[in-house]
């Protein structure tokens, strides 16, 4: 039997809006209580008029006490809210809001006896094997002792949060967790739009040999509907799309907005050279360099994934092509004034 209510956290944010509107497509009976800290400055659509959805903005996820009621009568929850940042200046902040808020909103999903727990990780949570002929799959364990001594904030703060998502799961309570790849599509204002602007303004003049696994935010949300369609409610699946070169992300970007790609592509070897002056630069407070030492380590790495296990439970694989969500993307973005 589909749910009756879920929680959304996080629900007026880029993923969120798109989940909404995919839930109450799929699922007419489904009544929506949407939980944020803000509301969206850029909506994609007006739900306050749909009577199935309940909107509470002004709520800090992790004040457990503000947020114990509102999780009365749920069936199911799904945790998007977090922060993104890979300043390292905001490890604190990252800490508070993706570790200590998912233990807050799983104390309150525990006392209020929800059905289902369901968290959106990333891939980030689970680290890179660094092989691009080898993308890792959900058995895949990082040394995490990596990730602090090359102050990777960010990624540490999602695989706690994981951390705190199997502990409930330790208890018997039912919970999954999605691991999205890097999303791009219309509704984002702030993380990759940053990537596609700097792109079609001809501002990025090199990139460097690694590469990432992205997806379309449209297609994260059918997989999440596909898990709740399907009634899974144990594991962890990866929810993470194409596995691009940097390369060819960058050339993809130009190619849909009219932007020039970048001419100079960086072997691995100026990694380590580049590494410590921008981590002492960036180390000086107050200093938020464009290019966090945290991604300048990353762009040199293959952070690869493969989905095979959501395709084989619960038929997810992506559907939208990068160049769409490129394309989609930067059309959604000359609408709101933000090329």
């Amino acid at each position: 039997m589909p749910p009756e209510t879920i929680l959304i956290t996080g629900g007026c944010g880029f993923l969120g809006q798109h989940l909404s509107q995919a839930l109450l497509t799929e699922l007419l009976e489904v009544r929506l209580r949407l939980v944020d800290l803000h509301s969206n400055p850029y909506p994609l659509v007006d739900l306050s008029s749909d009577p199935r959805v309940e909107l509470r903005a002004g709520l800090d996820i992790c004040d457990t006490e503000a947020i114990r009621p509102i999780f009365q009568d749920v069936d199911v929850v799904v945790h998007l809210a977090s922060l993104i940042s890979q300043s390292l200046h905001d490890r604190e902040h990252l800490h508070q809001v993706n570790v200590l808020g998912t233990r807050s909103v799983l104390a309150a999903a525990s006392q209020a006896g929800v059905d289902l727990f369901m968290h959106i990780g990333s891939v980030a949570a689970l680290g890179y094997n660094n092989d691009p002929h080898h993308p890792a799959d959900e058995t895949f364990r990082f040394d995490w002792s990596l990730a602090e001594s090359r102050r990777k904030y960010y990624m540490l703060s999602k695989h706690q949060a994981g951390q705190e998502v199997e502990a409930y799961r330790s208890q018997g309570r039912a919970a999954v967790i999605l691991h999205p790849g890097l999303m791009f599509g219309p509704g984002d204002h702030r993380n990759t739009a940053k990537l596609i602007r700097t792109i079609s303004r001809n501002r990025m003049l090199v990139s460097a040999a690694g590469g990432n696994s992205v997806v379309d935010v449209r297609d994260v949300a059918r997989g999440i509907v596909a898990a709740l369609q399907h009634g899974i409610t144990a594991g962890d699946y990866l929810l993470s799309g194409w596995n691009l070169s940097f390369r060819e992300i960058a050339r993809t970007i130009a190619r849909e907005t009219g932007g020039r790609p970048p001419r100079i592509i960086l072997p691995t070897a100026f990694r380590s050279l580049l590494y410590w002056p921008l981590l002492a630069f960036e180390s000086i407070p107050g200093n938020r360099p464009s290019l966090s030492v945290a991604d300048l380590d990353s762009a040199f790495c293959y952070r690869y994934f493969d989905h095979s296990r959501a395709e084989r439970d619960f038929g997810w694989t992506p559907a939208i092509p990068f160049h769409q969500s490129i394309a989609d993307a930067y059309a959604w973005m000359k609408d709101h004034g933000l090329t």
